[in-house]
């Protein structure tokens, strides 16, 4: 994934997370990511897997859809 990708899908899960009112400790055992795997993920230092923004999806209940980046125009 390119690295301005991962920063902006970290950046969409972490507004997420934030409007959920949620910690990341929370949504590591909520969604079954082990945390210091989410929180590198969220810092941008690894991808999240399709599964893994399935996981956090479930655990926030929002869709998948909704953590996607907008698309540049």
């Amino acid at each position: 994934m390119k690295t301005e990708v991962r920063r902006e899908l970290a950046l969409s899960v972490a507004s997420a997370l934030a409007r959920s009112d949620r910690s990341v400790t929370w949504l590591a055992a909520t969604s079954g990511i082990p945390e210091p795997r989410l929180r590198r993920a969220l810092a941008a230092e690894r991808d999240f897997t399709l599964t893994d923004l399935g996981d956090v999806a479930a655990a926030l209940g929002i869709r998948v859809v909704d953590l996607l980046p907008a698309s540049p125009s």
